[in-house]
């Protein structure tokens, strides 16, 4: 098996470095590298920076981290007849990585004011330095539609309390197309930031216009020194498009370098709409770019130099009427010298995988039952990330087009290759399915040094996976690596593999895989060779057993029939011959030693000629 050994910190696509593409690789991916579990065992369950809410999808929502975890707050409606009003409560879930997520519960719900007892929009939390406290600013919706910014208090971000003084504002109804008594009046998504002790309010709003179209999509500002009294400034920006009754929806403004950004969606405009300039008054959707598909977006940069990047991700499922959204992470560069930041999107399996190539590869690690929607049986996986060969649904906005339930094919081939860890649990287990080739469709553990096969696994030519388990007592402080192989184009001839942890457990070891309770000893004899040699071993307990060659990237050339031992010493000759008789040419072989339909050991052989 041929591996590419690594001196760098990320390892691009290919064997080939792209110069070019590391330093935003890097970034993104010291952002978002996963917290290795507290006891050091190994754990790769291909979970992308996703947010998921069972039964529901997400809409508008807000991220903040106080300390290691992150924690996000946002409103849901149901996947089935998901109408506005159905948005009765904002959501607390909390995150150790963007990926792992446990939903707390619900912060705040509806009512019984009338104010917010039809539904809550667009939370927006940040912390109150003033009076030691978190504040949630959140849309209040009436029975009519209505929308009005109200906020809640906070010690903890856990327990929280409406404002007494909600709702907190209501624009002129002169001035902008909002009122009290008119159905769905646009007021919504607070944004809220200070400057110099001054807190600033956005929000989603639309100017009175006397000539057609009557009104004009702008975000509106206030500002309060207290959070109680709010006083109007002048608009903050105006909708100069093709369309300007379009409102903009879920602004996001900061400031990176000279340059002032402002990003928000525009109503019935696909995409992410960003404008810059130097100076605020030069804004205008006529120089905007879309940085991404999706919806509301939010920009946090909870390290120096590292924007979070968090958006709404549309799904399409096949037959559906329309989109269902889950939030997607990533990251945004900003360039000092360039207006519009770059979106850094670095492949997901460089988080846990050393390498990788082949299309089998492109398109993971796959969201979703990919198989379920297409209308097979069920992968089985857990959480939603796992590898399957032939998928080709990576998810929402991950820079594959592709919809969900589409495949590959059993065509599609590829490699992973781990990074190099030491043992230290005593047991891995895994979710392994697909396509029973022991051979040439498999997931194995390799030994470092000898690059040979320790335990390895297959599919059970049923597409829902099934837990495997690896007795490692006797491997305990080797250093090792995973290598998951797809070089099957036959029937079925895919692997899906999810759930890989390494633990410790107290239970005796009945494996019959570990060499200790059938190998007695193994090797070749002579090695090197020209051109034959005598594999030697010993069992320790009559068995079936059959010898296999590989090379080194790890195909299987040359194997003996097989045969029942009994106790003791065994010896299988090879006359350094591929499996039609065809002389092999000089080179590094490797030889593993099958016990009972398991491999249990190998080394290395020396072809000399």
């Amino acid at each position: 098996m041929v591996r590419y050994h690594r001196n760098y910190a990320f390892s691009p696509v290919s064997p080939r470095r792209w110069p070019w593409y590391l330093t935003l690789l890097t970034l993104a991916i010291s952002a978002f590298i996963a917290v290795p579990c507290a006891s050091g065992f190994v754990k790769i369950d291909f979970e992308q920076r996703y947010l998921v809410h069972p039964t529901q999808q997400i809409w508008d929502f807000n991220l903040v981290r106080p300390d290691t975890t992150y924690h996000a707050f946002y409103h849901t409606l149901p996947d089935v007849t998901p109408y506005v009003s159905s948005a009765d409560t904002i959501w607390h879930a909390t995150s150790p990585d963007l990926a792992h997520w446990t939903i707390v519960g619900p912060a705040l719900t509806v009512g019984p004011q009338a104010y917010d007892e039809e539904a809550m929009w667009a939370p927006d939390v940040f912390w109150d330095e003033d009076n030691q406290r978190w504040v949630m600013a959140y849309t209040g919706v009436d029975m009519d539609i209505v929308q009005r910014p109200c906020l809640a208090f906070s010690d903890d971000l856990y327990t929280w309390t409406k404002a007494e003084h909600n709702p907190v504002f209501e624009p002129n109804t002169e001035i902008y197309a909002w009122s009290p008594d008119v159905a769905w009046s646009d007021f919504r998504d607070p944004f809220i930031y200070n400057t110099y002790g001054v807190w600033n309010m956005l929000s989603t709003a639309a100017l009175r216009d006397p000539e057609p179209p009557y009104r004009i999509g702008v975000i509106h500002h206030a500002q309060s020194t207290d959070l109680i009294e709010w006083r109007e400034r002048d608009v903050f920006f105006v909708n100069d498009g093709d369309v300007p009754e379009h409102v903009m929806e879920s602004c996001q403004y900061l400031v990176r370098g000279e340059w002032h950004h402002l990003l928000f969606g525009e109503y019935d405009v696909p995409g992410i709409s960003h404008v810059c300039a130097a100076d605020m008054d030069d804004w205008t959707i006529a120089e905007r770019t879309i940085i991404d598909w999706g919806i509301a977006p939010e920009i946090n940069e909870f390290d120096e130099g590292v924007d979070i990047f968090s958006r709404l991700a549309p799904i399409m499922y096949p037959g559906a009427d329309d989109f269902v959204y889950i939030v997607r992470f990533d990251t945004l560069s900003f360039d000092e010298a360039q207006c519009a930041p770059q979106l850094v999107r670095p492949h997901p399996l460089l988080k846990d995988w050393d390498t990788y190539y082949g299309f089998a590869t492109f398109y993971n690690p796959t969201f979703g039952d990919n198989p379920a929607v297409r209308g097979e049986d069920s992968c089985g996986l857990v959480g939603y990330g796992w590898y399957g060969s032939r998928e080709a649904y990576q998810g929402p906005l991950s820079g594959v087009t592709t919809p969900p339930g589409t495949q590959q094919g059993d065509g599609a081939l590829g490699t992973l290759t781990s990074r190099d860890f030491i043992i230290t649990g005593n047991r891995m287990k895994m979710l392994v399915g697909g396509g029973n080739y022991p051979e040439t469709c498999y997931i194995a553990m390799m030994d470092a040094e000898a690059d040979t096969i320790i335990f390895s696994e297959t599919g059970n030519d049923h597409e829902t996976m099934t837990w495997r388990t690896w007795a490692l007592d006797n491997y305990v402080g080797r250093e090792v690596y995973l290598v998951i192989e797809d070089a099957e184009t036959g029937p079925f001839g895919h692997i899906n593999v999810d759930e890989i942890e390494e633990y410790w457990t107290d239970e005796v070891s009945v494996n019959p895989a570990s060499p200790a309770m059938i190998l007695t000893d193994h090797g070749a004899r002579p090695n090197p060779f020209n051109p034959v040699t005598e594999i030697q071993f010993s069992l320790a307990r009559a068995c079936e057993y059959q010898v296999q060659i590989h090379d080194l990237r790890g195909r299987v050339i040359w194997e003996s029939a097989p045969a029942s031992g009994d106790l003791g010493r065994q010896s299988v000759t090879w006359h350094g011959v591929g499996s039609s008789g065809e002389p092999l040419p000089t080179g590094t072989y490797v030889y593993g030693i099958r016990v009972d339909g398991v491999t249990v050991s190998s080394g290395k052989l020396s072809l000399v000629k």
